[in-house]
């Protein structure tokens, strides 16, 4: 249970008998699939912790022998890529201690999050102890955050400038540039962050922010313009087009399985109570996107299946397949709600969330 900084407790789910053996049977059903599958599959995650990472390294160095900037960009094009491909697959995996079996190994393996540009420290604190824990809950769940410009929560106080938030979709794959490059230092020295509730960095982690930082900047810009023929400005310009590329990508990712029209956006009471058992909860804030295929299972980490991977987050990707149908199974004789949709439905969903969240006219009328 995560603790709040100058309170005794912080949001707790309803007490659900009906839900509690639920979830003890669905565990239960999941682990004897589990029993069923071959072990190699883990040997594979652990392959790819060596693979992926030695085709970034690749990527970035094939960019420092290129002579013409059209090339030039398209490798850090290709390193937006392999951003997402390495989060998936590696960084995503080591954060829930699933890459390897040793949790030391885990954590250590988190400094490549640190190296390719983001704050492993503070996204961790906001992945495990709040998105988890509380996903979708206004105040709680860091991924949808406040922001000045979009109001992602149904129950956000409104503003009049939020009217037009729908048309700033376009600025989505700007994301990553931001989170990169401004929200890890929002984390650090802004209390006003969700994660400051949880967490207070030591000097330790501040020598990280910024030590990493500098390194990222150092050998994506400062490097290039050093031993390429390009300036220092085209090689920054680079960087912004691989994080964008690297945004663009994500972004598939990212919106499908919760911040959409078809899933819930509870709100704690004044005592920090929310009205369903933690499995419903999951359950109604989260979505599987129905296509799978190669690309999914191989380059995407079957990030499709999401409502396994709430449930069961220290299950390895590789078995979330096998896990999605126990669950659809065991949701559709026990009248739970499971649903999976087409990514398209929920991207356009997600768009129909974010304008219908835009109207100011009550807002309006009350203030006038």
């Amino acid at each position: 249970m995560v603790k709040q900084k100058g309170q005794s407790h912080s949001p707790r789910f309803s007490k659900d008998i009906d839900a509690d053996t639920h979830f003890k049977n669905l565990r239960e059903a999941v682990n004897d699939r589990l029993k069923t599958l071959p072990s190699s599959r883990l040997n594979i995650a652990v392959f790819k912790a060596f693979l992926l990472p030695a085709i970034y390294l690749g990527i970035y160095i094939s960019a420092l022998y290129q002579t013409g900037y059209f090339f030039f960009c398209l490798a850090y094009v290709f390193l937006g890529f392999m951003l997402v491909i390495l989060f998936l697959n590696l960084v995503h995996e080591s954060c829930h201690h699933v890459l390897f079996k040793n949790k030391k190994s885990n954590q250590l393996f988190m400094l490549l999050f640190d190296l390719i540009g983001a704050n492993s420290y503070m996204w961790q604190k906001r992945h495990v102890r709040l998105h988890h824990n509380y996903t979708n809950v206004e105040g709680w769940d860091s991924d949808i955050e406040k922001s000045k410009f979009l109001q992602v929560h149904p129950q956000d106080d409104k503003k009049i400038k939020h009217h037009y938030q729908h048309l700033l979709i376009w600025l989505y794959p700007l994301f990553i540039t931001n989170w990169f490059l401004v929200r890890d230092f929002k984390d650090f020295f802004s209390r006003k962050m969700i994660v400051r509730k949880i967490s207070d960095p030591t000097l330790r982690e501040y020598i990280k922010l910024f030590g990493f930082k500098l390194f990222f900047i150092g050998y994506l810009v400062v490097l290039p313009a050093w031993i390429t023929p390009f300036a220092w400005w085209q090689c920054a310009l680079a960087l912004f087009i691989m994080l964008v590329s690297a945004g663009f990508f994500a972004l598939l990712v990212l919106l499908p399985p919760h911040v959409n029209t078809s899933n819930q956006f509870p709100v704690a009471d004044k005592n920090l109570r929310l009205s369903q058992s933690w499995l419903m909860h999951q359950l109604n804030t989260t979505n599987d996107v129905r296509n799978t295929n190669w690309f999914t299972r191989h380059v995407m980490a079957n990030f499709n299946f999401h409502i396994a991977h709430h449930l069961f987050p220290n299950i390895p990707y590789v078995y979330a397949k096998e896990v999605t149908d126990v669950i659809a199974s065991y949701c559709s004789q026990a009248g739970l709600p499971y649903r999976s949709y087409p990514i398209g439905y929920t991207l356009v969903n997600h768009y129909r969330l974010i304008k219908r969240n835009a109207r100011v006219a009550e807002f309006m009328e009350e203030d006038l």
